[in-house]
């Protein structure tokens, strides 16, 4: 068990910026090439944002009356103060990584475009100092630049270590434990002086302690395309869309209309005759497109802040009206859209917040919204500086299990005088070619286009949720694999490809990992006119002649025990000491009729890498091992194993089985039901409540 706690919204500190088939007779189309086993590309691939850990060990003072406590009521009193501690440093590492306005107080402190994500914190390993003293491990996540270790080995003097890592110290402001305790929503410590515009040199040095930091990057996700399947299963998608109050040029207002007016050039039905109607007549915009052969009925509603209309986001009844509809719309659509004024974090800023305090919904009341839990949605947080809102969504326990939600984010200022997001994120949902045929797009296209918005900055659009989304096209014919072809047309509809694979033009289908393939086949890059072009799915033998047959059934994770029960019977590894991390454990069975040397395998959840088999580990065919959390297991017919700690948040997590080439094995993940006493056991491909502990049986 670890203990992931979301912070309360972080205030509006920021200032924000508007900168916020063919004939014969035709040339015959020219056909990728794959790249044989030994050839590379352009060794080069550019993302323009990259997530990182953070890490250090914090130091916790308790207060004097705590000299003559308990050691159970002292522990009590540590974990109370934790999570607080954490968002202390979390405030004072975002103030120095995010890019500022040039009007702002601090503007000369820091700016790495940089972005602590609100809430994804982890502590572990408390230990003892002296009666009154403790220290914790500490992780949290940021999202920044790719280059973001260069620049703090410039500007901060980080040091680079053996590991990878990146060291250097953070100026944190000192604070009584009574003080970090204030976060009483719009009353919190860090909304008043000296810390609202904190930089080391606008407080007196007594006031200010260096906590050392460890910086290493996090190893990227793969792209993918959003999960249409999901999205369209039922024919039909419903999209809500607002617009936030822009004190710039009316930019909601202006966009909204943008928006309305791109939605009716491309065939959407408006239900008025007009954009000047449309204000006082909300309705649903619809189009119906064709999905690889299903009808698909969209229907996309704008939201803003008309004056002198019952949204009017002067009002307090405006803005109760445009948080409502936002609310119903997390609760009941499939897409739901933002544009407008955001910052670390307050979330979504719909009304005029100069007066009203009504129309603002914000990161601290994302993990209570009405989400449905066994709904795939797609969230667009397009505004200044909306990273911390994936961690946000995560923490809702609907959405905690991180399969069925992608949200869209960015990790810098965003250019709030331009519509371009809006509708780039549109044409990746629904955009269509001749017939009404969708055309399904990367999400790593997408987000390419969006940066392509801002010219004089770099707003680094990302998508969070990406890691169960489809690697391969969602229209990939699979039945063509391998197929004689002359052209395209030849091989199905959109993302199918003829290419050229050993001199013969086959059928193939566009993908972004080897996770997007069938078996038998790996995703692998071609080349057209000698320029890299995109991954298509090819026989692992690169041959359509020797296509390897589908290997024997992997490795399956079993059972996992997230929760021990407060009782004996939460003694999961037997060792006679009820633990609440050691006797955590994650059980794999080997279904299969050939052993598997574990050897270099690795379990991670959703923060990093828990636990690496050590040489000489093996599993038999039909067996089963078991690795817990720590202690010492005993009575055990299986092997078992312990790590420094699987740390598995009770409140959602996931954990991923992986080899010794880090290729994926296994995976599963589960919710709020992790945290209810219970061992978790497999049913199907999801994880379900299965009563008391049974590992290694």
């Amino acid at each position: 068990m670890k203990n992931k706690w979301y912070a309360l919204a972080l205030g509006m500190g920021l200032a924000l910026t508007a900168a916020c088939g063919s004939d014969s007779s035709e040339p015959a189309e020219e056909t990728p090439v794959f790249l044989g086993p030994n050839e590379k590309a352009d060794n080069f691939y550019s993302e323009s944002a990259q997530e990182y850990f953070v890490r250090g060990k914090a130091e916790l003072k308790l207060e004097p009356e705590y000299a003559t406590a308990t050691e159970e009521e002292r522990l009590q009193r540590i974990a109370e103060l934790i999570p607080y501690k954490q968002v202390q440093i979390g405030f004072f590492l975002n103030t120095y990584l995010i890019d500022k306005s040039g009007d702002s107080e601090n503007a000369d402190y820091g700016g790495m475009k940089a972005l602590t994500k609100n809430g994804s914190y982890e502590d572990m390993d408390i230990v003892k100092v002296d009666d009154l003293t403790y220290t914790f491990n500490f992780v949290q996540e940021i999202g920044g630049q790719f280059d973001l270790l260069r620049e703090l080995s410039r500007a901060a003097n980080a040091q680079e270590m053996e590991d990878g890592s990146y060291r250097f110290s953070l100026a944190v402001g000192v604070l009584t434990n009574d003080q970090m305790t204030q976060l009483d929503h719009e009353q919190e410590w860090y909304r008043r002086a000296p810390w609202s515009s904190f930089s080391p040199t606008s407080v007196d040095a007594s006031q200010i302690y260096y906590q050392d930091i460890e910086l290493v990057p996090q190893e990227r996700s793969r792209d993918a395309w959003m999960d249409y399947e999901r999205l369209f299963e039922d024919g039909k998608l419903e999209i809500g869309a607002f617009f936030g109050w822009d004190y710039h040029g009316e930019y909601h207002r202006v966009h909204a209309e943008s928006t309305y007016n791109w939605l009716v050039r491309r065939g959407f039905q408006s239900p008025v005759s007009s954009w000047a109607e449309y204000a006082t007549n909300r309705g649903p915009l619809t189009y119906t497109l064709d999905a690889n052969g299903q009808e698909v009925e969209v229907a996309i509603t704008l939201w803003w802040g008309e004056p002198g209309t019952e949204t009017d986001p002067d009002t307090d009844a405006g803005g109760r009206r445009l948080e409502n509809e936002m609310r119903s719309s997390f609760a009941e659509h499939d897409v739901i859209m933002f544009s407008g004024h955001s910052g670390p974090w307050y979330g979504f800023a719909l009304a005029n917040w100069k007066k009203t305090l009504e129309g603002d919904l914000d990161d601290s009341e994302v993990p209570g919204l009405d989400m449905p839990a066994d709904r795939y949605q797609v969230v667009l947080a397009e505004g200044c500086d909306t990273y911390a809102l994936g961690q946000a969504f995560w923490a809702n326990p609907n959405k905690s299990d991180r399969q069925n939600l992608d949200i869209v984010t960015t990790t810098s200022f965003s250019n709030a005088a331009t519509s371009k997001v809006v509708t780039d994120f549109l044409d990746a949902l629904v955009g269509t070619s001749s017939g009404n045929r969708h055309e399904p797009t990367r999400y790593g296209k997408m987000l390419k286009s969006m940066d392509s918005a801002s010219y004089w900055f770099k707003t680094m659009y990302g998508v969070h949720g990406i890691d169960d989304n489809p690697n391969g096209h969602p229209y990939g014919n699979k039945d063509a694999l391998c197929g004689e072809c002359r052209s395209d047309a030849d091989c199905g509809g959109a993302g199918n490809k003829c290419v050229t694979l050993e001199g013969s033009n086959v059928c193939t289908f566009e993908c972004t990992s080897d996770a997007g393939c069938p078996d038998g086949y790996t995703c692998r890059e071609t080349s057209t006119s000698g320029w890299l072009s995109d991954n298509y799915c090819m026989p692992t033998s690169f041959s359509c002649d020797d296509i390897p047959v589908a290997e024997e059934p992997g490795l399956i994770i079993t059972e996992v025990l997230a929760d021990p029960a407060d009782d004996s019977a939460g003694d999961a590894n037997r060792d006679g000491v009820r633990h609440f991390s050691e006797d955590e454990f994650i059980e794999i069975h080997n279904p299969g009729t050939k052993a598997v040397e574990l050897a270099g395998y690795t379990i991670e959840d959703n923060v990093m890498v828990r636990f690496t088999f050590p040489l000489g580990a093996r599993i038999e065919p039909g067996q089963k091992v078991v690795v817990f959390g720590g202690g010492e297991p005993q009575g055990f017919d299986v092997p078992t194993f312990k790590s420094e700690g699987l740390y598995l948040n009770n409140g959602g997590d996931a954990v991923t089985l992986s080899d010794r080439d880090g290729r994926m094995v296994d995976y599963v993940s589960f919710g709020r039901e992790g945290g209810r006493d219970q061992t978790l056991v497999r049913e199907g491909e999801a994880l379900v409540l299965g009563g008391l502990p049974t590992p290694g049986e």
